[in-house]
């Protein structure tokens, strides 16, 4: 079965459009706030890899693209994210620690985030290149861990212009990997929010991913309790004919 297709435009007609969403390079990104009453419809509730396939260029163009509160499609996730102490039996360091290096997923395919609902104790942080070279001259400099150039950078980064916080209320997040904008991103945490925490033990909302080369190449081994869930064959064998041709262009 082929693959609908749609453009930016269209999304444009029907939602309210919102430029300039984060300071990084002089003004990225753009939010797209779909009405509510179009939020079952197509193309709104396709897949993740759907607004991958169809807004590549604009993904580009604008290095983040958010759609709040759009209700979370699962269908071929390659990871469900939830706190670092809810995946201690994983030997995937990506979902085990609380502050990550600064890396593109995969250049230059872009990745999808998607929340259902908001995060307590996790963000994504999205580095201009100039903050993620800043960020390794500091770790060289300083010897500190991730965790605690997390804490000392990433108010001073956001206050410059260097980075940004996504992925912390619901809806679809889609990131550039490519040299297009030259963002890097990072899993970093609220130390307020953790430290303030009185529960005995953490629980957060997933953060469903997706990303082509992690679902034909990695989608049981990111994490390892993955199962057979919200996947979708036919979906996955369109990816793989799609990289293909792209891998042959």
């Amino acid at each position: 079965m082929k693959a609908r297709e749609f453009l930016f435009s269209d999304l444009c007609s029907e939602c309210r459009i919102d430029t300039g969403t984060h300071r990084l390079n002089g003004g990225l990104g753009v939010r797209i706030v779909v009405p509510p009453e179009l939020q079952r419809q197509w193309p709104y509730n396709a897949g993740a890899y759907d607004f991958l396939r169809c807004l590549r260029g604009s993904i580009e163009e604008y290095g983040i693209i958010e759609f709040p509160d759009l209700p979370v499609n699962r269908r071929n996730h390659t990871l469900a994210q939830r706190d670092p102490s809810e995946h201690t039996y994983s030997r995937n360091n990506y979902l085990t620690t609380r502050c990550q290096q600064p890396h593109q997923d995969t250049p230059p395919h872009p990745t999808a985030f998607w929340l259902p609902a908001p995060r307590k104790y996790s963000a994504t942080w999205v580095l201009t290149r100039q903050g993620a070279e800043a960020y390794f001259k500091r770790q060289r400099a300083s010897g500190l861990d991730d965790n605690e150039l997390h804490r000392e950078l990433v108010p001073q980064f956001n206050e410059r212009g260097l980075s940004t916080l996504v992925n912390q209320r619901p809806g679809l997040v889609l990131l550039d990997n490519s040299e297009a904008r030259q963002l890097y991103h990072a899993r970093t945490c609220n130390f307020l929010a953790l430290e303030a925490s009185t529960a005995e033990s953490l629980a957060d909302t997933p953060m469903y991913a997706f990303n082509e080369v992690g679902l034909l190449n990695y989608l049981h081994s990111l994490d390892e309790r993955r199962g057979e869930a919200d996947i979708d064959a036919d979906e996955r064998a369109r990816v793989a004919e799609r990289m293909r041709r792209l891998q042959g262009a």
